[in-house]
């Protein structure tokens, strides 16, 4: 006990990412966000491979064509708690300590309030939004079963998500780690025992996805209760000025906005694919499973240059900046590449080992919706990365807009499209979308960053170290 007191009493490591090598200060600081998403990732990929491999098809289609309604309140959840923290790490940084508890106090309201609000929401109008996305009817009374656990649980994965932003607003982000870790091979565990041992079925998924994120939440709570009681609200906490709430919903909104548009898109993308068929469902389903674990390099190196390139821009470094995009865009480059090899090689077996599937037509879908996006991987990482860069240096219209124009073409697609095309349309959306987006954030970073338009921030900035909690 000892040893972790002195160890929490460390001072916090931070990277300085305007001094040194361009190289290793965008990869150290991408490879603890890399590893966060990837142990993200095992909560839908175990729930998906499970469900494949122990009860076949039919679950898996279930699971697939619900799938973007549970992404897109989980990753609302997710950008709502991201943009509270961003504030909170603020107040940290100036040493405003009552200030920090009055922020937390208010995000524990505003994130419970909200919370409810999806979930009452949700539970009401859940078969009405279903039945909008045209989830077919052989799959809608298990899809129905578990969406509607996810969604119950809904304020379990909000806890978890407001906790482990406090943590790493005060400059902890191991810990967070570490719990989501342990809970994501915790719900591996919880997905065969409840799936399998206990013979729930497609809901036993639900409830160990529930449960897993419901101890990853405990463990954040018990740890703050021990090492870090300095950022526990005490009663007179509550007694909140309305800035408070203004300031994080502005936060918090904004954050939410960004990380939902394009899961909209996404959610109405599979309006069209439902009515695919279930094995189009299916295999859909499984090529964006692999699709988004081939994409996490890319989101997370995106992510890095956002850091580095608000850090730069706060100390007037042009030239590092424009380094930095360089070697950002030739490790994604590099990374496309030796998706694309991945892919074209061993895309099959990829599509058997993860779904456990014999159908050949399941197995050809998803292999062909993988062979069409890999190559147009090139663009999608100009997007992410110029995306971020713009975010960096303050300018976040243009990302918005490009994210609108890719919910658009998903929206485009639906509509006018993929009844006619069937299933090729959705497979080419999706690329054609990533070069038309690509357009105005080159013109936005050709402009802001590399004609002279760049302009060092007239506010100053301040690296202030503390202790970790």
């Amino acid at each position: 006990m000892r040893t972790a007191k002195r160890m929490m009493e460390k001072k916090n490591i931070q990277i300085d990412m305007t001094k040194g090598s361009v190289l290793k200060a965008i990869l150290f600081f991408a490879i603890p966000l890399f590893l966060s998403n990837l142990f993200q990732q095992f909560y839908n990929l175990a729930d998906t491979a499970i469900v494949g491999h122990i009860l076949g098809d039919h679950a898996l289609s279930a699971v697939g064509s619900v799938s973007t309604i549970y992404s897109l309140l989980t990753v609302f959840c997710f950008g709502l708690t991201s943009g509270f923290s961003i504030l909170l790490s603020q107040y940290f940084g100036s040493d405003d300590k009552k200030s920090l508890k009055k922020g937390i106090a208010a995000s524990v309201e505003l994130a419970f309030l909200v919370a409810v609000i999806l979930t009452v929401f949700s539970t009401v109008f859940m078969k009405q939004i279903m039945r909008a996305i045209h989830v077919s009817d052989s799959l809608f009374a298990d899809a129905y079963d578990y969406i509607l656990i996810i969604t119950l649980g809904l304020i379990v994965n909000v806890a978890y998500n407001l906790l482990s932003s406090v943590l790493r607003a005060v400059g902890n982000s191991k810990t967070p780690l570490l719990f989501l870790t342990i809970s994501s091979f915790l719900n591996i565990f919880l997905d065969i025992l409840f799936i399998k041992g206990f013979g729930l079925g497609i809901a036993g998924a639900a409830y160990a996805t529930v449960l897993a994120q419901a101890i990853s939440a405990t463990l954040c709570f018990v740890y703050i209760n021990v090492y870090c009681r300095e950022l526990i609200p005490c009663k007179e906490d509550f007694a909140i000025p309305g800035i408070y709430y203004k300031k994080l919903l502005s936060y918090g909104s904004s954050m939410a906005f960004m990380y939902t548009i394009i899961n909209i898109g996404t959610l109405i993308l599979q309006i069209g694919i439902n009515g695919l068929g279930n094995g189009i469902v299916a295999a859909h389903i499984t090529a964006r499973k692999i699709s988004e674990l081939l994409m996490m390099p890319v989101s997370t190196v995106a992510g890095a240059m956002a850091t580095f390139t608000s850090q730069n821009y706060g100390a007037g470094k042009n030239e590092r900046i424009k380094e930095g995009v360089r070697i950002g865009c030739i490790i994604l480059f590099v990374w496309s590449t030796l998706s694309i090899v991945i892919v074209y090689s061993f895309g099959s077996i990829l599509v058997r080992a993860l779904t456990g599937t014999a159908d050949g037509e399941i197995i050809r879908t998803a292999v062909r919706y993988l062979r069409i996006n890999l190559p147009y991987y090139y663009a999608l990482s100009a997007l992410c990365l110029f995306r971020n860069v713009l975010q960096g240096i303050s300018h976040n219209g243009f990302t918005l807009f490009a994210s609108f124009l890719e919910m658009a073409g998903k929206v485009i697609a639906v509509a006018f499209f993929v009844e006619r095309f069937g299933y090729m349309a959705v497979c080419y959306c999706e690329p054609i979308s990533w070069i038309i987006c690509c357009i105005p954030v080159i013109v936005a970073l050709r402009h802001y960053l590399y004609a002279g338009s760049f302009e060092k921030p007239r506010v100053s900035f301040r690296i202030a170290r503390r202790k970790s909690c």
